[in-house]
């Protein structure tokens, strides 16, 4: 389970040294999906975009790599005892306390049994193979180590970022973890929708997200999204209404994204209210 090819994260500058506290920083811990136990934590996760594939028998999988890798004692003694598989693991990103912010799910190509293969407790590097559910950008990456340390506290932030960042913000958004299970969605709400900066789909849904959820909320990163989204579990249903703040020329202009929008949130019962 070691691995011995790691010139192509060096070529494409992804294989870093980065400083640690106490040189002990961690920022990813792995679940087992059966057992729901930690199976270890390691410092960094190399392969996340999907950019090194490997081909087995005409299929292609994902290789991702587990820098500084530790498995836990609970999890060898859980193996040992009950002599279970891993064969689908979480890969949670840790804030800087070492709180859950999100998460990637992998599903390995062949199930690991730690029990017949019994690995040292901590290894450099630990190789999987498998196929990553949801793939990331490197414009994400850059935003969650962002987030790691601040999670944003204010709107607009987004504001300054390339079209792609704004993708990779949306990525985020879509899934960091700070939403309450137990609150109910609000019906009837009103929400002022800053579209200072709105030009496009996507700086669209990047306001939408912060006037309903506030700073790096999210609602949608598309239409489609966007209709799941209003169905409930983001905070809140329709009907409600968005006052539009700081008006944007855009809403003038005569695309199918607006058109295909408008429908939708006339279906809905949502109003946006211009100035």
């Amino acid at each position: 389970m070691t691995i011995h090819n790691l010139d192509y994260f060096r070529d494409h500058g992804i294989l870093k040294v980065e400083n640690r506290l106490g040189g002990t920083m961690v920022k990813y811990k792995i679940f087992d999906d059966d057992s729901q136990l930690i199976v270890g934590t390691c410092k960094d996760i190399l392969g996340l975009s999907g950019e090194c594939t490997t081909i087995v028998e005409n299929e292609s999988f994902q290789k991702i790599i587990l820098e500084d890798f530790t498995i836990t004692r609970e999890f060898m003694g859980y193996c040992t005892e009950t002599k279970a598989s891993v064969s689908n693991i979480h890969l949670s990103i840790l804030d800087v306390n070492g709180n859950t912010i999100g998460s990637f799910y992998f599903s390995l190509k062949v199930p690991l049994y730690f029990h017949k293969n019994v690995p040292e407790i901590k290894q450099r590097y630990l190789e999987l193979i498998g196929t990553l559910l949801t793939k990331t950008s490197k414009e994400a990456l850059a935003i969650w180590e962002k987030w790691r340390h601040s999670p944003p506290t204010s709107t607009n932030l987004w504001s300054s970022l390339t079209e792609q960042q704004r993708v990779g913000w949306l990525e985020v958004a879509r899934l960091y973890f700070k939403r309450n299970p137990n609150q109910q969605d609000e019906r009837y709400g009103v929400y002022s929708f800053d579209a200072s900066y709105v030009k496009d789909p996507t700086s669209f849904f990047c306001a939408l997200g912060e006037a309903i959820n506030g700073p790096g909320g999210y609602f949608g990163f598309d239409l489609l999204s966007l209709e799941d989204c209003l169905c409930g579990g983001f905070g809140v249903v329709p009907p409600f209404t968005l006052n539009l703040q700081n008006d944007s020329d855009y809403f003038e202009t005569d695309s199918v994204f607006l058109a295909q929008l408008n429908e939708i949130l006339t279906e809905k019962q949502v109003r946006i209210v211009r100035p």
